[in-house]
């Protein structure tokens, strides 16, 4: 190709990302149709106006902080390796001059900061006043930042005390009974009949990630990401002996798995195990044991 153009000729990202997809839906339907269509869509969305000789480093680098502000480092994991994957595989197609440089994440344990009511208030009182409700709903629904900000008044029923998450990450919509806290946010900024819930001088917010470090900064939280407050609403439900799997369908995922690491904070789980076992088969009697001091 270069010994006609001088240069490999500018490729648009997104032909390069559906050159990629029919690839994947062809060679392995069921989880392109599961999980990398929707990661395919972030990724459209992020990088659909690049060239591909415009997605450096710097761009990737400023794509992974952002997201890390919404979502886990483990989704952040997936989606950079499958932009790697199209990259690659437009360098070996001869769309790109030289290999693509992209970040590669160390293996880190996933992350499970969460917020104490304390912490909560002084994050809250931190914030400015279009921020402040952001942050009681995220802890109160477990909303991600683009499901929060993407929140229109049409998908609220104050009525029946519901709320509805449409076209969430993992592609289905998510309703939610609202808690007593949600619902005095939404009287507060609300309610209408339409349009988006959180706006700032009339305008749709659209990012949030300047007011949300400032508020943290000033409340002495900085080690607190916005996606922690996620972890907050799934920690306090299971700290208060919500079954796992019901934790699961509120936050939204697909398998237990991404809810397994708030098991340990399940009050008293290994001694209800215990007394299960304790009841089967047998009679034994009660166990007396000295301990040694």
């Amino acid at each position: 190709m270069e010994e006609h153009f001088g240069k490999v000729p500018e490729k648009p990202f997104s032909e390069a990302l559906l050159n990629y997809a029919k690839v994947q839906k062809r060679d392995h339907e069921k989880h392109y149709r599961d999980k990398t269509r929707y990661c395919l869509k972030r990724l459209q969305q992020w990088f659909g106006g690049f060239n591909l000789s415009e997605i450096t480093l710097r761009v990737v680098q400023k794509f992974m902080d952002e997201r890390l502000d919404d979502v886990s480092i483990g989704t952040v994991q997936r989606d950079v390796s499958t932009l790697r994957a199209i990259l690659y595989k437009a360098y070996r197609e001869g769309f790109l001059e030289k290999p693509p440089r992209v970040p590669k994440f160390k293996r880190l344990k996933p992350r499970t900061r969460w917020i104490t009511p304390d912490e909560e208030e002084d994050l809250v009182k931190a914030s400015a006043s279009h921020l402040a409700p952001i942050i009681r709903l995220a802890v109160n629904t477990g909303g991600r930042r683009s499901e929060l900000l993407g929140l229109d008044w049409r998908n609220v029923d104050m009525k029946n005390r519901r709320l509805t998450f449409v076209d969430t990450k993992n592609g289905e919509d998510r309703t939610l009974r609202m808690t007593n806290a949600a619902l005095l946010v939404l009287v507060g900024v609300g309610p209408k009949t339409s349009g988006p819930v959180f706006t700032y001088k009339d305008r749709p917010i659209k990012g949030i990630k300047s007011s949300y470090d400032r508020a943290r900064k000033n409340a002495g939280l900085e080690d607190v990401r916005f996606h922690d407050l996620r972890h907050t609403f799934a920690s306090r439900l299971v700290q208060g002996g919500v079954p796992l799997y019901d934790v699961m369908q509120m936050m939204g995922h697909k398998s237990l798995e991404m809810v397994q690491r708030y098991s340990h904070l399940a009050p008293d789980y290994q001694e209800r195990a215990m007394n299960v076992l304790n009841g089967i088969g047998h009679n034994l009697g009660t166990a007396n044991v000295c301990v040694a001091s």
